[in-house]
């Protein structure tokens, strides 16, 4: 009797010891990223895909587009730090070189940042705690977008219990290839013409973009001057809802548990850059998404003249002001909007550069996020995600109040103007 009663206390001290651990998830426990918030580990998936609804281009020796995929979500296996996933593992270290190496960045600057661990690991059971955790689509900027320089955001997420599925579009990306495929590299000069079109658009335009008088017609006159990124928009938007297709009929497969907890009725889009355009665009086009969040963008797609009632969350830079007054413009009749701006920042902030700076110097992370606290921009834009998609996606009661904000480094409101020009 004795050793039963030993046994079963030893039992209950060992589901106590992990209840306790498994609250926390990693504690106070420090890492090469931010520490994420939520009680849950993190798994994650990737695979490439074929969207064999969408061709490439009509010129292109390849019939398809392919998309890269990556999932994060949320899990209770504990894993020790030094089995937890690479940072950038499975990316191609010298594409990465060359496209930093002219900000100054060494080739062993970026292997020594590959080689530092995650808060993920691959392949872990999902969590039972709940019988559905809520879906966000996030989208990568353009040209440059890897899913993992977002890690910080996506992590943080699953760990609070989201299922985060990050879609890269292969031929439009520099350092992602799929090598079961063949040459699916980027086209770099053709993928420079959207820019191209930029510098034109720039160039011809005379009107002062400080008067309010011009913000309309200058707000129009860009978006339609930039035809390529709003087609890149359809392109996206297209892909994007093949995955999430893709997704509801994995869930019907009994085998696939980690479909099988996605809640298809509590959606929301999540990116940056274009691909911040992407998200907020297709939560107010389509009646699946149910919040968007984007971070550092010029709106393009038709949210323009709509007068969504759909909750949109719009974080900036100071990085380009035609944006912010662009933008002011573009969400005039959105119903409800939360703004936040980082006071300062450029346009890299928005993605784990902050955390490069014990690799690279303090100096050049700086030139490319600006100058500001970058940690402390990341944690206040991860608790502003987190609240916003808490509190539209699962009913939370929203904690963030704007006395709490530090004014001399954020702007934040509810409201549906940006309030840009006076």
């Amino acid at each position: 009797m004795t050793n039963i009663f030993k046994l079963f206390s030893t039992c209950v001290l060992y589901s106590f010891i992990c209840t306790t651990v498994l609250s926390q998830a990693f504690g106070n426990e420090e890492g090469f990223l931010p520490t994420p918030t939520g009680s849950h580990t993190i798994g994650t998936t990737s695979f490439f895909m074929k969207d064999s609804l969408h061709k490439k281009g009509w010129f292109s020796k390849e019939d398809y587009k392919r998309l890269h995929i990556k999932i994060w979500y949320p899990s209770d296996s504990l894993v020790s730090s030094n089995n937890r996933n690479k940072y950038l593992n499975g990316y191609d270290l010298d594409d990465i070189y060359n496209l930093f190496k002219k900000k100054g960045i060494e080739q062993e600057d970026i292997i020594n940042i590959a080689s530092h661990r995650t808060f993920s690991k691959d392949n872990l059971p999902v969590s039972d705690a709940r019988t559905s955790y809520p879906l966000i689509i996030f989208t990568p900027g353009y040209y440059f977008g890897l899913s993992d320089i977002y890690s910080a955001f996506a992590e943080n997420l699953a760990s609070n219990g989201y299922i985060v599925c990050s879609i890269i579009h292969v031929h439009e990306q520099i350092c992602i290839k799929d090598a079961q495929q063949g040459n699916t590299d980027l086209k770099k000069a053709k993928s420079s013409l959207p820019f191209l079109q930029w510098w034109l658009a720039d160039l011809t335009c005379f009107r002062d973009v400080n008067k309010a008088k011009n913000q309309e017609r200058l707000t129009r006159y860009y978006l339609r001057r930039l035809s390529r990124f709003d087609k890149k928009i359809e392109s996206w938007e297209a892909s994007t809802l093949y995955v999430i297709d893709y997704l509801k009929n994995q869930k019907q497969i009994p085998e696939n548990k980690l479909y099988s907890k996605i809640d298809f009725e509590n959606i929301g889009t999540f990116g940056q850059s274009l691909g911040g355009a992407l998200s907020n665009h297709l939560c107010v086009s389509h009646n699946e998404i149910k919040a968007g969040a984007s971070m550092d963008c010029i709106q393009f797609g038709d949210v323009i003249d709509s007068e969504s009632t759909k909750p949109l969350l719009l974080i900036e830079s100071d990085h380009q002001k035609k944006w912010k007054i662009g933008n002011e413009y573009i969400y005039r009749d959105i119903d409800h909007l939360e703004y936040l701006r980082i006071k300062g920042a450029l346009h890299f902030l928005f993605c784990d550069l902050p955390y490069y700076d014990a690799t690279i110097g303090d100096s050049t992370v700086k030139g490319f996020i600006g100058d500001v606290d970058g940690e402390s921009a990341i944690g206040m834009i991860n608790n502003t995600v987190l609240n916003f998609f808490n509190h539209h996606l699962q009913g939370n009661k929203s904690v963030i109040a704007e006395e709490k904000i530090d004014d001399d480094m954020y702007l934040y409101q509810i409201s549906n103007k940006c309030i840009y020009l006076k």
